[in-house]
């Protein structure tokens, strides 16, 4: 495990978003279901009543290859999806407790 993958999106993504995570054979993540927060490129989803929403997020820990695989199968949700939004961010792993 040398690499990780936060992916933060639009609920109205997670269908897809979770097809996209069985297409590309991951089984083990971590799901965030209520995010706050701001952005460069939208609105701020804050869950109030002036910036209304939320977003998900999910933690993936695993090989590169095949966190690889998965970004390269959520780019064309990313493509798709400019409104609803989808931000995927890869990080290095230096060590797993």
């Amino acid at each position: 495990m040398n690499k990780a993958l936060l992916v933060i999106f639009n609920p109205a993504l997670e269908e897809k978003v979770m097809d996209a995570l069985t297409s590309a054979g991951m089984v083990k993540y971590t799901s965030f279901p209520y995010l706050r927060g701001v952005g460069k490129n939208s609105e701020p989803h804050l869950d109030t009543h002036i910036w209304p929403g939320s977003n998900m997020a999910l933690f993936i820990a695993g090989e590169d290859a095949l966190l690889k695989t998965l970004v390269e199968t959520l780019r064309p949700i990313k493509q798709e999806s400019l409104r609803e939004g989808l931000k995927v961010f890869m990080l290095p792993v230096e060590e797993v407790l």
